[in-house]
């Protein structure tokens, strides 16, 4: 009985830490789905960012070219 009692105990403790790393396992799954999801926002800050940028620059390269096509022609 005493060797039943005692496999019975290291059964239990060896369930214990495999608990304990199966919820640390969620929670550092959980943080890192939590910085994807902060950068991937990030990311498609700086791409619409970036998308005015390009869309003002082409405007102002636009009348530029208009400018010159005109300074040109005269």
């Amino acid at each position: 009985m005493d060797t039943l009692k005692a496999a019975l105990e290291r059964l239990g403790k060896a369930v214990d830490r495999l608990e304990h790393a199966a919820a640390a396992r969620e929670e550092r799954v959980a943080r890192r789905d939590q910085e994807l999801t902060r950068a991937l926002e990030t990311a498609r800050a700086d791409r619409a960012t970036a998308q005015a940028t390009a869309e003002t620059v082409s405007q102002r390269l636009e009348v530029a070219i208009g400018r010159l096509e005109q300074v040109l022609e005269s």
